[in-house]
């Protein structure tokens, strides 16, 4: 899990990966069989099961179908939405949105408040392991969505 990830979150996707293995052997379905299915890789599901990467929406409703967890599996999915911003940067999203101005000196970075939806991308898709689509897309709203400060009218603009 990349660094910065709550511990919650952690949690979440090792309790829905022990589920969907414990669902899988009880069928009687590989971990082979299960990937093939959903269009994953084996060490893609295996990674999902053991919790190093978030269970997918694919993962949970095939699953759930080729184990016949009638909707048990699906409903994890919940609890397994990816979190707008890392857990290291909530204190200064909360504050930056409480000030009255913002400085900052990047000559080498566009500070996020600044940055382009292609900027926001660009810099998404350099992580390692890659990010899933909602979990990019969830990040690229939350930094996008801050830009709205930038219209505010503060004491400091009267």
């Amino acid at each position: 899990m990349a660094s910065g990830e709550s511990q919650q979150a952690q949690q979440n996707w090792r309790y829905c990966g022990g589920q969907v293995k414990l669902w899988r052997e009880e069928a009687g379905i590989s971990r082979q069989a299960l990937a093939e299915e959903a269009g994953y890789d084996y060490e893609y599901v295996k990674s999902m099961e053991c919790g190093r990467r978030r269970p997918t929406l694919r993962l949970l409703q095939v699953a759930d179908q080729m184990c016949g967890a009638r909707g048990k599996l699906v409903a994890a999915h919940e609890y397994l939405k990816p979190e707008r911003f890392l857990s290291y940067a909530e204190d200064y999203v909360r504050y930056e949105s409480e000030a009255i101005s913002v400085g900052s000196y990047q000559p080498l970075h566009i500070p996020g408040l600044l940055q382009t939806e292609e900027t926001v991308r660009a810099l998404l898709n350099a992580y390692l392991p890659p990010l899933d689509d909602e979990t990019m897309e969830e990040r690229v709203a939350g930094r996008l969505g801050r830009q709205v400060l930038l219209d505010k009218r503060t004491r400091a603009d009267r």
